[in-house]
C-alpha cells in the first residue's frame, strides 16, 4: 500500500514527483465530460496556443443541470489565461452561475500578480502564485487565485498514490491528489504532467466527475 503524504501548500516543489512538469497535451487541447452523479451535464475545455515564450489557454466550461427535461441551473465559464514557464502572466474570465455574473483580471507585475475580482476586490497575489484552472500542475503547490471570484486560496495537499483512470475509451495510470482547506476536491495527473481527471462535491452534495476524452 502506497502511504498517504500530506503537504502544506508552501512545501518546495521538489517534494512532488517530478513527471509533475506542467505538460501540454498532444494536439494541444483537453477535453473533459461533466458527470453529476454518473449522468452527463456538460463539458469542460482547454485550448493551448503557443506564442513565442508564453502559451495562451482558452478555457470554456458549459454545464446544465435539467430535472424533466428542464434547466434548473446553469453555469459558464470563460478564461483566457498567458503562462510563461511555470509563471502565471494573466488571467480574463467571465462566469454565469446560474444568472448571478463574475469576473476577474489578474496581470503579473514587478510586485506579484495584481487581481481585481468580483469576490475580493483588488489584491496582490504572490508571483509563484497559480490558478484554478487545474490544467497546470503549479497548481499542487503554490498559491491558488480562484478564476470565478479572484479569491486567493490556501489549500493542503495529500499525495494518494497512482491509480488508474478514464481516458478516452481506455484507461491510464495518473497520480491522484487530494485538496483541501478553502478548495475541496481530488484531481488526477498522468506520468507527463497532464490533467486526467477531477472529482469534487457540487453545491447540494452531488458527486461531480471529470473524465477526459
Amino acid at each position: 500500500m502506497i502511504a498517504r503524504r500530506p503537504f502544506l501548500l508552501a512545501a518546495s516543489a521538489a517534494l512532488f514527483p517530478a513527471p509533475l512538469a506542467a505538460a501540454i497535451p498532444p494536439g494541444g487541447r483537453l477535453v473533459f465530460r461533466v458527470l453529476r452523479n454518473g449522468a452527463e451535464i456538460g463539458t469542460h475545455s482547454l485550448a493551448f496556443t503557443p506564442v513565442g515564450e508564453v502559451v495562451q489557454v482558452e478555457i470554456a466550461i458549459d454545464l446544465a443541470v435539467r430535472l424533466l427535461g428542464i434547466p434548473v441551473y446553469r453555469y459558464t465559464h470563460r478564461n483566457r489565461e498567458r503562462w510563461a514557464g511555470d509563471r502565471l502572466l494573466a488571467i480574463d474570465s467571465e462566469t454565469d452561475r446560474n444568472g448571478t455574473p463574475y469576473r476577474v483580471g489578474a496581470r503579473a507585475d514587478g510586485e506579484g500578480i495584481a487581481v481585481e475580482g468580483s469576490e475580493s476586490g483588488r489584491y496582490v497575489a504572490p508571483e509563484d502564485a497559480a490558478s484554478t484552472s487545474y490544467w497546470h500542475a503549479r497548481f499542487l503547490r503554490t498559491h491558488k487565485i480562484d478564476t470565478q471570484g479572484g479569491r486567493l486560496l490556501t489549500t493542503r495537499i495529500e499525495d494518494l498514490g497512482e491509480e488508474t483512470v478514464p481516458v478516452g475509451a481506455a484507461n491510464a495510470p495518473a497520480r491522484r491528489f487530494r485538496v483541501s482547506g478553502d478548495l475541496t476536491l481530488d484531481i488526477w495527473y498522468d506520468r507527463a504532467g497532464t490533467w486526467s481527471g477531477l472529482l469534487f462535491a457540487g453545491e447540494d452534495g452531488s458527486a461531480i466527475r471529470y473524465v477526459r476524452t
